[in-house]
């Protein structure tokens, strides 16, 4: 095997890397731009070991919520 075989090779190798990289910034990207816009935690107080009660914001509307390991449940619309 010659040199312009490495060549080739090394040259491809980094062509794959560097597109992969590419494809994985981009997608990173795509991801959060994907994310719930509208819905955001404003606050969470945690009432105990696997309860807590979350102040959300939806679409300018806000909601009080409980949550526990076994359900969540609407407390208030503010």
């Amino acid at each position: 095997m010659d040199a312009s075989y490495y060549i080739k090779f090394i040259f491809s190798s980094l062509l794959v890397i560097g597109a992969l990289l590419v494809v994985l910034k981009y997608s990173k990207k795509l991801q959060k731009t994907h994310l719930a816009k509208d819905i955001k935690i404003v606050d969470r107080l945690a009432t105990g070991t696997q309860s807590n009660i979350f102040l959300i914001n939806v679409k300018g509307s806000e909601y009080l919520i409980g949550a526990t390991n076994q359900s969540i449940r609407l407390i208030d619309k503010l």
